[in-house]
């Protein structure tokens, strides 16, 4: 029978389903497909010569076949896994998992570096925290300070009021207004003003104190809007 007048019979064969899975995804990852591959492999089984056509019968056609094509999947896999382990692909391997290392190790860097920010922030808020308490126990110390000189003066001023020889000859201090403080304790009016706003009254009066040519401290009275001596 002629070339133009013998019809084209399909081969079939037996092959496991997970091998012949793998061949498939192997023949699509080299750009090509299954059937076009088996078809290489039947031309190159059966080679130039037509007799061998004309000389295979069916059955034998296909248990050959089965065989061949068997064999020749079977090497195909073994040399893409060969590749796939190839001493190239064993550097790509150990340089991601290099690279995996490395971004770890950053990562691991970037949140120690936060953590360590965060604990110094902590711990200067409790150096501000510990020095903004010790201002306070120095203000009030200040304060104590006064009231016991204050209280001191008190006690001056009784003895010397109670002593008989000295009774009728005290003159009584009268209230001034800021331009009279200021004139009594050599300073500016604005000066006065300044420190009366600025300082505390207790550390008002000790400042008027060291100024006044007496020693006598000197208060800020709201009501009469006067600077009369501290009580």
């Amino acid at each position: 029978m002629s070339n133009t007048g013998r019809k084209k019979k399909l081969a079939s064969f037996n092959c496991d389903q997970r091998k012949w899975e793998q061949f498939i995804a192997c023949c699509n990852s080299k750009g090509t497909t299954a059937t076009a591959t088996l078809l290489e492999f039947i031309d190159l089984y059966l080679g130039d010569s037509q007799d061998k056509i004309d000389a295979i019968g069916g059955n034998d056609l296909d248990e050959r076949l089965d065989s061949k094509i068997k064999a020749s999947v079977d090497k195909y896999l073994v040399v893409s896994k060969n590749i796939n382990s190839s001493p190239t692909n064993e550097t790509i391997r150990a340089i991601c998992e290099r690279l995996d290392k490395l971004e770890s190790e950053f990562s691991n860097e970037s949140n120690s570096n936060q953590t360590t920010v965060i604990d110094n922030l902590a711990n200067l808020e409790q150096k501000v925290e510990k020095m903004y308490a010790r201002m306070t126990q120095l203000a009030e110390a200040i304060v104590k300070i006064q009231d016991y000189l204050n209280n001191q003066q008190k006690r001056g001023q009784k003895s010397y009021y109670n002593n008989s020889s000295f009774k009728g000859h005290t003159p009584r201090m009268q209230p001034l207004t800021e331009e009279g403080l200021a004139n009594r304790l050599g300073v500016s009016p604005e000066s006065v003003r300044k420190e009366r706003i600025n300082l505390p009254p207790p550390l008002f009066v000790a400042w008027c104190k060291g100024k006044d040519r007496s020693g006598i401290g000197w208060e800020f009275n709201e009501n009469t809007g006067l600077y009369q001596p501290a009580s």
